[in-house]
């Protein structure tokens, strides 16, 4: 298994935007890929990104097919225009998050 982090801060002025994009545009499209956020955490205090957001993949393959189609690099491109330090990884899952 492999966690997925999308990370990223919204622009002035944008928040709202952002919000709305990620609900109704992003966790959607991704959904109908076969990639579903398992948690998204918002900062409001400190030096990290303002939205974080995560979910698992069962294998490099899966990731390649997601995150690789024509839909992801839409989404994606939309993001970066209403974000800042967009950003995603793809690391091995922990014990413990693959068993959930």
């Amino acid at each position: 298994m492999y966690k997925v982090t999308i990370s990223y801060n919204m622009q002035p002025g944008k928040e709202q935007e952002c919000q709305d994009s990620l609900a109704n545009k992003v966790a959607p499209g991704l959904a109908r890929l076969g990639f579903r956020f398992s948690d998204v955490w918002f900062t409001i205090y400190g030096n990290s990104p303002q939205i974080l957001g995560g979910g698992l993949v069962k294998d490099m393959d899966e990731a390649r097919r997601i995150f690789l189609s024509d839909t992801w690099l839409e989404l994606k491109t939309h993001m970066e225009r209403i974000t800042t330090d967009f950003q995603m990884k793809l690391v091995m899952a922990r014990e413990e998050e693959s068993q959930d």
